[in-house]
Protein backbone atom coordinates (compact mmCIF):
# COMPACT_ATOMS: atom_id res chain seq x y z
CA UNK A 1 0.00 0.00 0.00
CA UNK A 2 1.06 3.35 -0.86
CA UNK A 3 0.86 4.97 2.63
CA UNK A 4 -0.58 8.41 1.36
CA UNK A 5 -2.84 7.08 -1.13
CA UNK A 6 -5.46 4.42 0.31
CA UNK A 7 -8.61 3.59 -2.14
CA UNK A 8 -12.49 3.91 -0.54
CA UNK A 9 -12.63 -0.01 -1.18
CA UNK A 10 -10.26 -1.57 -3.48
CA UNK A 11 -11.96 -3.20 -6.60
CA UNK A 12 -11.03 -7.45 -6.79
CA UNK A 13 -8.65 -8.72 -9.63
CA UNK A 14 -11.22 -11.31 -11.24
CA UNK A 15 -14.26 -10.36 -12.77
CA UNK A 16 -18.14 -11.50 -12.99
CA UNK A 17 -19.59 -13.11 -9.50
CA UNK A 18 -16.38 -11.80 -8.07
CA UNK A 19 -16.96 -8.17 -8.95
CA UNK A 20 -19.96 -8.55 -8.03
CA UNK A 21 -19.15 -9.70 -4.12
CA UNK A 22 -17.14 -6.38 -4.23
CA UNK A 23 -19.86 -4.70 -5.04
CA UNK A 24 -22.02 -6.31 -2.77
CA UNK A 25 -19.62 -5.39 0.28
CA UNK A 26 -20.52 -2.16 -0.18
CA UNK A 27 -24.49 -1.78 -0.76
CA UNK A 28 -26.34 -4.26 1.87
CA UNK A 29 -29.65 -4.89 3.42
CA UNK A 30 -29.71 -3.89 7.03
CA UNK A 31 -31.19 -6.90 9.64
CA UNK A 32 -31.72 -6.03 13.25
CA UNK A 33 -29.60 -7.91 15.90
CA UNK A 34 -28.50 -8.60 19.35
CA UNK A 35 -25.10 -7.58 20.57
CA UNK A 36 -23.26 -9.81 22.22
CA UNK A 37 -21.39 -8.71 25.35
CA UNK A 38 -18.24 -7.96 24.11
CA UNK A 39 -15.45 -10.71 25.38
CA UNK A 40 -12.26 -9.70 26.66
CA UNK A 41 -10.29 -6.37 27.79
CA UNK A 42 -10.92 -3.33 25.79
CA UNK A 43 -8.34 -1.38 24.86
CA UNK A 44 -7.63 1.56 27.21
CA UNK A 45 -9.04 4.89 26.33
CA UNK A 46 -6.87 7.51 24.56
CA UNK A 47 -6.33 11.34 24.59
CA UNK A 48 -6.09 13.94 21.21
CA UNK A 49 -3.95 12.20 18.74
CA UNK A 50 -2.22 13.61 15.28
CA UNK A 51 -4.92 14.44 11.97
CA UNK A 52 -4.40 12.72 9.75
CA UNK A 53 -2.04 13.24 7.25
CA UNK A 54 -3.36 12.63 3.63
CA UNK A 55 -6.61 11.35 2.23
CA UNK A 56 -7.18 8.85 -0.96
CA UNK A 57 -7.58 9.85 -4.76
CA UNK A 58 -11.33 10.86 -4.12
CA UNK A 59 -10.59 12.85 -0.92
CA UNK A 60 -12.93 10.72 1.18
CA UNK A 61 -10.73 8.71 3.38
CA UNK A 62 -8.15 10.00 5.40
CA UNK A 63 -5.50 7.57 6.10
CA UNK A 64 -4.69 7.38 9.72
CA UNK A 65 -0.93 5.87 9.75
CA UNK A 66 -0.58 3.70 13.50
CA UNK A 67 3.24 4.79 13.86
CA UNK A 68 2.22 8.52 13.47
CA UNK A 69 0.17 7.63 16.58
CA UNK A 70 3.38 6.29 18.55
CA UNK A 71 2.78 2.41 17.57
CA UNK A 72 6.60 1.10 17.19
CA UNK A 73 5.67 -2.20 15.23
CA UNK A 74 9.06 -3.63 17.33
CA UNK A 75 7.23 -6.71 18.81
CA UNK A 76 8.44 -5.84 22.23
CA UNK A 77 6.55 -2.68 22.64
CA UNK A 78 2.80 -2.54 23.76
CA UNK A 79 0.64 -0.71 20.78
CA UNK A 80 -2.41 -1.36 21.91
CA UNK A 81 -3.50 2.42 22.76
CA UNK A 82 -1.14 3.46 19.54
CA UNK A 83 -3.61 1.65 17.33
CA UNK A 84 -6.54 2.25 19.45
CA UNK A 85 -6.35 5.66 19.15
CA UNK A 86 -5.57 5.77 15.37
CA UNK A 87 -9.13 3.54 14.99
CA UNK A 88 -10.87 6.48 17.34
CA UNK A 89 -9.62 9.31 15.39
CA UNK A 90 -10.57 7.83 11.90
CA UNK A 91 -14.06 7.24 13.78
CA UNK A 92 -14.52 10.84 15.07
CA UNK A 93 -13.75 11.91 11.71
CA UNK A 94 -16.62 9.87 9.76
CA UNK A 95 -14.46 7.16 8.74
CA UNK A 96 -10.78 6.48 7.24
CA UNK A 97 -8.07 4.40 6.74
CA UNK A 98 -5.85 2.84 9.42
CA UNK A 99 -2.59 1.71 8.08
CA UNK A 100 -0.61 -0.95 9.49
CA UNK A 101 3.34 -0.39 8.02
CA UNK A 102 4.95 -3.80 8.33
CA UNK A 103 5.94 -4.82 11.68
CA UNK A 104 4.72 -6.60 14.64
CA UNK A 105 2.30 -4.14 16.42
CA UNK A 106 1.97 -6.05 19.81
CA UNK A 107 -0.93 -5.47 21.91
CA UNK A 108 -2.56 -6.08 24.96
CA UNK A 109 -6.10 -5.84 24.92
CA UNK A 110 -8.55 -6.41 22.37
CA UNK A 111 -9.18 -3.62 19.28
CA UNK A 112 -12.90 -2.36 18.85
CA UNK A 113 -13.83 -0.65 15.70
CA UNK A 114 -17.27 0.59 16.23
CA UNK A 115 -17.74 3.55 13.31
CA UNK A 116 -18.61 2.84 9.83
CA UNK A 117 -16.72 3.12 6.30
CA UNK A 118 -13.22 1.92 8.46
CA UNK A 119 -10.67 0.42 6.17
CA UNK A 120 -7.60 -1.24 8.25
CA UNK A 121 -4.91 -1.61 6.32
CA UNK A 122 -1.62 -3.22 6.28
CA UNK A 123 1.20 -4.30 3.63
CA UNK A 124 0.25 -7.77 3.65
CA UNK A 125 1.67 -10.85 6.18
CA UNK A 126 4.65 -8.43 7.11
CA UNK A 127 2.08 -6.55 9.20
CA UNK A 128 1.60 -8.60 11.76
CA UNK A 129 -1.11 -7.90 15.06
CA UNK A 130 0.21 -9.80 18.08
CA UNK A 131 -2.17 -10.35 20.63
CA UNK A 132 -0.33 -10.74 23.73
CA UNK A 133 -3.47 -11.50 25.68
CA UNK A 134 -5.23 -15.25 26.70
CA UNK A 135 -9.35 -13.82 27.03
CA UNK A 136 -11.30 -12.11 24.35
CA UNK A 137 -10.91 -11.00 20.60
CA UNK A 138 -7.63 -9.54 19.17
CA UNK A 139 -10.18 -7.49 16.93
CA UNK A 140 -13.37 -7.03 17.46
CA UNK A 141 -15.81 -4.87 15.07
CA UNK A 142 -19.02 -4.21 17.13
CA UNK A 143 -21.94 -1.62 17.66
CA UNK A 144 -21.35 0.15 20.55
CA UNK A 145 -24.59 -1.33 22.25
CA UNK A 146 -28.40 -3.04 20.83
CA UNK A 147 -30.06 -0.11 20.07
CA UNK A 148 -26.74 1.17 17.61
CA UNK A 149 -27.12 1.02 13.84
CA UNK A 150 -25.06 -1.60 12.34
CA UNK A 151 -21.34 -1.26 11.98
CA UNK A 152 -21.12 -0.62 8.00
CA UNK A 153 -19.35 -0.31 4.83
CA UNK A 154 -15.95 -1.56 6.19
CA UNK A 155 -12.52 -3.68 4.79
CA UNK A 156 -9.74 -5.30 6.17
CA UNK A 157 -7.10 -5.67 4.07
CA UNK A 158 -3.62 -7.56 4.05
CA UNK A 159 -2.50 -7.92 7.51
CA UNK A 160 -2.03 -10.72 9.95
CA UNK A 161 -3.11 -11.28 13.38
CA UNK A 162 -1.27 -13.78 15.65
CA UNK A 163 -1.51 -14.50 19.50
CA UNK A 164 2.35 -14.69 20.71
CA UNK A 165 0.86 -16.46 23.84
CA UNK A 166 -2.34 -19.60 23.41
CA UNK A 167 -5.28 -18.02 23.92
CA UNK A 168 -8.19 -19.94 25.99
CA UNK A 169 -11.34 -17.71 24.14
CA UNK A 170 -12.10 -15.33 21.78
CA UNK A 171 -11.08 -14.67 18.16
CA UNK A 172 -8.21 -13.40 15.79
CA UNK A 173 -11.44 -11.27 14.31
CA UNK A 174 -14.76 -10.60 15.57
CA UNK A 175 -17.53 -9.01 14.21
CA UNK A 176 -20.88 -8.83 15.92
CA UNK A 177 -23.43 -6.73 14.52
CA UNK A 178 -22.02 -5.84 10.95
CA UNK A 179 -23.01 -4.80 7.22
CA UNK A 180 -21.48 -5.04 4.02
CA UNK A 181 -17.90 -5.92 5.14
CA UNK A 182 -14.91 -7.40 3.21
CA UNK A 183 -12.14 -9.45 4.99
CA UNK A 184 -9.64 -9.85 1.85
CA UNK A 185 -5.69 -11.29 2.51
CA UNK A 186 -5.84 -11.26 6.15
CA UNK A 187 -3.81 -14.37 7.76
CA UNK A 188 -5.03 -16.06 11.24
CA UNK A 189 -2.86 -18.96 10.85
CA UNK A 190 -0.08 -18.74 13.96
CA UNK A 191 1.62 -21.90 13.21
CA UNK A 192 2.84 -19.85 10.31
CA UNK A 193 4.51 -17.34 12.54
CA UNK A 194 4.98 -19.00 15.57
CA UNK A 195 5.14 -22.68 16.77
CA UNK A 196 2.65 -23.57 18.40
CA UNK A 197 -0.77 -22.84 16.97
CA UNK A 198 -1.71 -20.07 19.57
CA UNK A 199 -4.65 -18.41 17.95
CA UNK A 200 -8.07 -20.27 19.93
CA UNK A 201 -10.47 -19.08 16.72
CA UNK A 202 -9.36 -16.74 14.00
CA UNK A 203 -13.03 -15.09 12.50
CA UNK A 204 -16.43 -15.12 14.20
CA UNK A 205 -19.74 -13.23 12.40
CA UNK A 206 -22.70 -12.59 14.62
CA UNK A 207 -25.78 -11.09 13.44
CA UNK A 208 -24.74 -9.59 10.01
CA UNK A 209 -25.87 -8.46 6.58
CA UNK A 210 -23.29 -9.59 3.91
CA UNK A 211 -19.34 -10.47 4.20
CA UNK A 212 -16.81 -11.20 1.97
CA UNK A 213 -14.37 -13.18 3.41
CA UNK A 214 -11.71 -13.22 0.06
CA UNK A 215 -8.53 -14.90 0.12
CA UNK A 216 -7.67 -15.27 3.61
CA UNK A 217 -5.52 -17.95 5.49
CA UNK A 218 -7.07 -19.22 8.80
CA UNK A 219 -5.76 -21.69 11.36
CA UNK A 220 -6.72 -21.97 14.78
CA UNK A 221 -6.78 -24.28 17.98
CA UNK A 222 -10.89 -24.61 17.92
CA UNK A 223 -12.63 -22.99 14.72
CA UNK A 224 -11.61 -21.24 11.85
CA UNK A 225 -14.78 -19.43 10.95
CA UNK A 226 -17.59 -19.29 13.05
CA UNK A 227 -20.54 -17.69 11.53
CA UNK A 228 -24.50 -17.64 13.30
CA UNK A 229 -27.27 -14.68 12.67
CA UNK A 230 -31.10 -14.19 12.25
CA UNK A 231 -31.39 -15.79 8.63
CA UNK A 232 -32.86 -12.44 6.74
CA UNK A 233 -29.96 -11.13 5.09
CA UNK A 234 -27.16 -12.63 6.72
CA UNK A 235 -25.09 -13.85 3.52
CA UNK A 236 -21.69 -14.44 3.86
CA UNK A 237 -19.44 -15.22 0.96
CA UNK A 238 -16.42 -17.44 1.71
CA UNK A 239 -14.42 -16.96 -1.73
CA UNK A 240 -11.13 -16.37 -3.83
CA UNK A 241 -8.73 -18.72 -2.24
CA UNK A 242 -9.37 -18.92 1.31
CA UNK A 243 -7.59 -21.65 2.80
CA UNK A 244 -8.99 -23.34 6.18
CA UNK A 245 -6.53 -25.95 7.59
CA UNK A 246 -5.18 -27.63 10.59
CA UNK A 247 -8.17 -26.59 13.09
CA UNK A 248 -10.91 -29.26 14.87
CA UNK A 249 -13.80 -27.24 12.97
CA UNK A 250 -12.91 -25.46 9.69
CA UNK A 251 -16.07 -23.71 9.50
CA UNK A 252 -19.35 -23.87 11.35
CA UNK A 253 -22.58 -22.42 10.68
CA UNK A 254 -24.00 -22.50 13.68
CA UNK A 255 -27.57 -21.74 12.65
CA UNK A 256 -29.95 -18.78 11.75
CA UNK A 257 -27.83 -17.51 8.54
CA UNK A 258 -29.48 -16.68 5.23
CA UNK A 259 -27.00 -17.89 2.83
CA UNK A 260 -23.07 -19.16 3.21
CA UNK A 261 -21.77 -19.57 -0.22
CA UNK A 262 -18.54 -21.31 -0.48
CA UNK A 263 -16.56 -20.92 -3.84
CA UNK A 264 -12.87 -21.03 -4.94
CA UNK A 265 -12.42 -21.89 -1.02
CA UNK A 266 -10.27 -25.07 -0.15
CA UNK A 267 -10.50 -26.13 3.68
CA UNK A 268 -8.25 -29.41 4.36
CA UNK A 269 -6.92 -31.44 7.42
CA UNK A 270 -9.14 -30.27 9.87
CA UNK A 271 -11.10 -32.28 12.11
CA UNK A 272 -14.53 -31.72 10.76
CA UNK A 273 -14.09 -29.55 7.35
CA UNK A 274 -17.59 -27.98 7.71
CA UNK A 275 -20.14 -28.80 10.07
CA UNK A 276 -23.88 -27.30 10.00
CA UNK A 277 -26.29 -27.28 12.80
CA UNK A 278 -28.71 -25.15 14.81
CA UNK A 279 -26.45 -25.46 18.11
CA UNK A 280 -25.82 -21.38 18.63
CA UNK A 281 -28.51 -19.55 17.20
CA UNK A 282 -31.30 -22.17 17.57
CA UNK A 283 -32.56 -21.85 14.24
CA UNK A 284 -32.06 -23.46 10.76
CA UNK A 285 -29.98 -22.18 8.42
CA UNK A 286 -31.39 -20.67 4.95
CA UNK A 287 -29.09 -22.22 2.25
CA UNK A 288 -25.85 -23.19 1.74
CA UNK A 289 -23.85 -23.57 -1.81
CA UNK A 290 -20.67 -25.06 -2.49
CA UNK A 291 -19.35 -24.20 -5.99
CA UNK A 292 -15.24 -24.85 -7.14
CA UNK A 293 -14.26 -25.84 -3.48
CA UNK A 294 -12.03 -28.47 -2.02
CA UNK A 295 -12.58 -30.38 1.01
CA UNK A 296 -9.64 -32.04 1.22
CA UNK A 297 -8.64 -34.37 4.22
CA UNK A 298 -10.84 -34.59 7.61
CA UNK A 299 -9.89 -36.53 11.05
CA UNK A 300 -13.74 -37.29 11.23
CA UNK A 301 -16.34 -36.40 8.86
CA UNK A 302 -15.39 -33.66 5.46
CA UNK A 303 -19.22 -32.25 5.95
CA UNK A 304 -21.45 -32.98 8.64
CA UNK A 305 -25.07 -31.77 8.84
CA UNK A 306 -27.15 -32.39 12.54
CA UNK A 307 -30.39 -31.77 13.05
CA UNK A 308 -32.19 -28.91 11.77
CA UNK A 309 -29.11 -27.89 9.83
CA UNK A 310 -30.37 -26.17 6.75
CA UNK A 311 -33.15 -25.91 4.71
CA UNK A 312 -31.37 -25.90 1.02
CA UNK A 313 -27.61 -27.81 0.06
CA UNK A 314 -26.00 -28.21 -3.10
CA UNK A 315 -22.56 -28.91 -4.06
CA UNK A 316 -21.17 -28.62 -7.71
CA UNK A 317 -17.80 -29.20 -8.71
CA UNK A 318 -16.46 -29.66 -5.63
CA UNK A 319 -13.55 -32.07 -4.32
CA UNK A 320 -14.15 -34.07 -1.27
CA UNK A 321 -11.61 -36.73 -0.42
CA UNK A 322 -9.70 -38.51 2.61
CA UNK A 323 -12.33 -38.29 5.59
CA UNK A 324 -12.07 -40.29 8.96
CA UNK A 325 -8.41 -40.80 8.63
CA UNK A 326 -7.88 -40.63 12.67
CA UNK A 327 -9.72 -43.53 13.79
CA UNK A 328 -9.99 -45.05 10.45
CA UNK A 329 -12.50 -46.93 11.09
CA UNK A 330 -15.04 -47.04 8.40
CA UNK A 331 -18.68 -46.94 8.26
CA UNK A 332 -20.52 -44.94 9.90
CA UNK A 333 -17.64 -42.87 10.91
CA UNK A 334 -15.66 -40.46 8.55
CA UNK A 335 -18.16 -40.23 5.73
CA UNK A 336 -17.43 -37.22 2.83
CA UNK A 337 -20.78 -36.26 3.32
CA UNK A 338 -23.00 -36.91 6.63
CA UNK A 339 -26.43 -35.62 6.68
CA UNK A 340 -28.06 -36.61 10.11
CA UNK A 341 -31.88 -37.59 10.71
CA UNK A 342 -34.00 -34.22 10.21
CA UNK A 343 -31.29 -32.49 9.20
CA UNK A 344 -32.72 -30.92 5.62
CA UNK A 345 -35.75 -28.93 6.23
CA UNK A 346 -37.23 -27.89 2.53
CA UNK A 347 -39.32 -30.41 0.40
CA UNK A 348 -36.88 -29.83 -2.49
CA UNK A 349 -33.52 -31.65 -2.56
CA UNK A 350 -29.90 -32.04 -1.76
CA UNK A 351 -28.13 -31.63 -5.10
CA UNK A 352 -24.91 -33.23 -5.93
CA UNK A 353 -23.68 -32.50 -9.35
CA UNK A 354 -20.18 -33.19 -11.08
CA UNK A 355 -18.37 -33.78 -7.79
CA UNK A 356 -15.52 -36.06 -7.47
CA UNK A 357 -16.04 -37.73 -4.04
CA UNK A 358 -13.30 -40.36 -3.23
CA UNK A 359 -10.68 -42.18 -0.99
CA UNK A 360 -13.03 -42.09 2.40
CA UNK A 361 -12.31 -44.23 5.46
CA UNK A 362 -16.02 -44.13 5.77
CA UNK A 363 -18.44 -43.80 3.00
CA UNK A 364 -19.03 -41.24 0.59
CA UNK A 365 -22.63 -40.12 1.07
CA UNK A 366 -24.89 -41.25 4.12
CA UNK A 367 -27.79 -39.57 3.95
CA UNK A 368 -30.47 -39.67 6.40
CA UNK A 369 -32.55 -37.34 5.42
CA UNK A 370 -33.70 -34.56 2.36
CA UNK A 371 -34.48 -35.61 -1.16
CA UNK A 372 -31.33 -36.05 -3.30
CA UNK A 373 -30.29 -35.30 -6.93
CA UNK A 374 -27.07 -37.02 -7.51
CA UNK A 375 -26.09 -36.67 -10.92
CA UNK A 376 -22.38 -36.83 -12.98
CA UNK A 377 -20.31 -37.46 -9.77
CA UNK A 378 -17.68 -39.86 -9.14
CA UNK A 379 -18.07 -41.70 -5.71
CA UNK A 380 -15.11 -44.43 -5.98
CA UNK A 381 -12.62 -46.24 -3.50
CA UNK A 382 -14.49 -45.20 0.06
CA UNK A 383 -14.90 -47.48 2.27
CA UNK A 384 -11.17 -47.78 3.08
CA UNK A 385 -11.81 -48.05 6.96
CA UNK A 386 -11.60 -51.87 9.05
CA UNK A 387 -15.37 -51.96 8.38
CA UNK A 388 -15.97 -50.32 5.30
CA UNK A 389 -18.64 -48.52 3.77
CA UNK A 390 -20.77 -47.38 0.55
CA UNK A 391 -20.28 -45.15 -1.87
CA UNK A 392 -23.97 -43.73 -1.15
CA UNK A 393 -26.24 -45.30 1.37
CA UNK A 394 -29.85 -43.89 1.49
CA UNK A 395 -31.60 -44.41 4.62
CA UNK A 396 -34.16 -43.01 6.92
CA UNK A 397 -36.07 -39.68 6.02
CA UNK A 398 -34.03 -39.73 2.48
CA UNK A 399 -36.56 -39.82 -0.32
CA UNK A 400 -38.12 -38.84 -2.83
CA UNK A 401 -34.44 -39.28 -4.32
CA UNK A 402 -33.06 -39.19 -8.19
CA UNK A 403 -29.36 -40.80 -8.52
CA UNK A 404 -28.55 -40.89 -12.29
CA UNK A 405 -24.79 -40.76 -14.29
CA UNK A 406 -23.15 -41.59 -11.69
CA UNK A 407 -20.15 -43.61 -11.36
CA UNK A 408 -19.75 -45.23 -8.27
CA UNK A 409 -17.01 -48.06 -8.11
CA UNK A 410 -14.80 -49.49 -5.77
CA UNK A 411 -15.79 -48.96 -2.48
CA UNK A 412 -14.82 -51.22 0.08
CA UNK A 413 -12.86 -53.39 -2.07
CA UNK A 414 -9.47 -50.74 -2.14
CA UNK A 415 -6.57 -51.20 -0.69
CA UNK A 416 -7.89 -54.51 -0.02
CA UNK A 417 -11.68 -56.11 0.73
CA UNK A 418 -13.66 -54.60 3.46
CA UNK A 419 -16.63 -56.57 5.43
CA UNK A 420 -18.95 -53.88 3.97
CA UNK A 421 -18.46 -52.58 0.20
CA UNK A 422 -21.30 -51.62 -1.93
CA UNK A 423 -21.29 -48.65 -4.35
CA UNK A 424 -25.00 -48.21 -3.63
CA UNK A 425 -27.61 -49.38 -1.01
CA UNK A 426 -31.02 -48.10 -0.57
CA UNK A 427 -32.26 -49.02 2.97
CA UNK A 428 -36.03 -50.14 3.69
CA UNK A 429 -37.67 -47.25 4.66
CA UNK A 430 -37.16 -45.27 1.62
CA UNK A 431 -39.51 -44.65 -1.23
CA UNK A 432 -40.54 -42.80 -4.30
CA UNK A 433 -36.71 -42.63 -5.94
CA UNK A 434 -34.85 -42.74 -9.35
CA UNK A 435 -31.84 -44.85 -10.08
CA UNK A 436 -30.76 -44.91 -13.61
CA UNK A 437 -27.93 -45.10 -15.78
CA UNK A 438 -25.05 -45.67 -12.74
CA UNK A 439 -21.72 -47.50 -12.97
CA UNK A 440 -21.64 -49.41 -10.13
CA UNK A 441 -19.02 -52.04 -11.00
CA UNK A 442 -15.73 -53.38 -8.67
CA UNK A 443 -17.09 -52.71 -5.47
CA UNK A 444 -16.24 -55.13 -2.59
CA UNK A 445 -19.07 -57.25 -1.73
CA UNK A 446 -22.47 -55.09 -4.02
CA UNK A 447 -22.90 -52.90 -6.40
CA UNK A 448 -25.90 -52.05 -6.02
CA UNK A 449 -28.25 -53.25 -2.53
CA UNK A 450 -31.99 -52.21 -3.20
CA UNK A 451 -34.10 -52.88 0.21
CA UNK A 452 -36.37 -49.50 -0.88
CA UNK A 453 -40.53 -49.26 -1.42
CA UNK A 454 -42.69 -50.13 -4.38
CA UNK A 455 -42.58 -46.51 -5.31
CA UNK A 456 -39.17 -46.16 -7.45
CA UNK A 457 -37.78 -46.57 -11.13
CA UNK A 458 -34.66 -48.83 -11.01
CA UNK A 459 -33.12 -49.08 -14.74
CA UNK A 460 -29.85 -49.13 -16.63
CA UNK A 461 -27.14 -49.40 -14.16
CA UNK A 462 -23.86 -51.05 -14.92
CA UNK A 463 -22.99 -53.82 -12.25
CA UNK A 464 -26.32 -53.98 -10.21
Amino acid sequence: MNRDHVADQPTPGATGRRAFLGRAAVSGVAAAAALLPVVGTAAPAVAAQPAAKSTDPKGTHAVYNVQDFGAKGNGTADDTTAIQSAINAAQAAGGGTVYLPSGTYKTTATLIVTGAKMTVEGEGASSIIAGAFAVGDIVRVARPSASAPLVANGLFTDFAIISTIKKTAGAALAMDGVQDMRICNVHAVSRVYSDPNNLWDSFSFHDFTIVVVENCKIQSQNKGIICWGNQVGADIWITGGTLCSFTPIGVHVGGGVGGVYFDEFLCYLNGTNVLIDDALAGSANREIFFNDAVLDGSYRHNVEVKQNGVYLLAFQNTWFSNSGFDGKAGHPDGCLLRVHPGAILHPSNITVAGCKMFNGYGSGIFAESGSWTITGSDISLNGQGTSGGYGVLLSGGATGTVISGNSMRTNGAYPSAKPTGVGLKIAPDVNDYIVTSNNLTSNGTAGLVDQGGSSKVVDLNLGA
